[in-house]
């Protein structure tokens, strides 16, 4: 089957993943945390990745070569895959952010998914910081979801504590983000 949108796409690999939990999760279901080019699609329409990112609670055996094939408003046909190396731990995250994250969709009761909160994807752009982090970032602030002051007290906490990356180099990289504001 071919989704006819990168979002049905998603939609689609999720319930792919969904087959894997057993029914027993129904009491618990899993959660699972779209971030990355995805959730930044959901929130501004803006750019479209090929693969998808996400936080789980469990482990979860996803196939190997999980993808999606997906027809772009160009009419031509595009995949997206499960990116199997992805890894929160290698990325900022402030230890908040599942209360803010927003539910998109629970699938056979077992699976719930839900985006980024959108300054949280910002928070989690920071440490990479590429040119497609900051595009994200701009078209994410341009969305006018993010509120200045917060996303700066809450990046400033999750550099604080966390580790595996160059404090000041992230810093310099909020404060880029913070000239962003006003630039946009």
């Amino acid at each position: 089957m071919i989704a006819h949108s990168f979002k049905e796409a998603i939609i689609e690999m999720m319930g792919e993943i969904a087959k894997q939990i057993p029914d027993s999760h129904k009491k618990t279901p899993v959660k699972a945390y779209l971030t990355g080019g995805g959730a930044v699609h959901y929130y501004c329409n803006s750019r479209v990745s090929d693969d998808v990112d996400l936080i789980m609670q469990y482990t979860v055996k996803i196939p190997e070569d999980l993808f999606v094939v997906w027809l772009n408003d160009e009419g031509t046909l595009e995949q997206v895959h499960y990116d199997h190396t992805y890894n929160s731990t290698f990325g900022l995250l402030h230890e908040d952010y599942e209360d803010r994250a927003v539910h998109m969709i629970t699938i056979d009761e077992k699976f719930e998914i839900y985006l980024l909160s959108p300054v949280d994807l910002i928070i989690s752009k920071l440490t990479r910081f590429a040119q497609n982090d900051e595009e994200d970032i701009a078209n994410i602030i341009k969305t006018g979801k993010v509120n200045k002051d917060e996303l700066f007290e809450l990046a400033t906490d999750a550099i604080n504590v966390g580790v595996g990356f160059q404090k000041n180099f992230v810093e310099i990289n909020l404060q880029h983000v913070m000239e962003m504001f006003e630039d946009l």
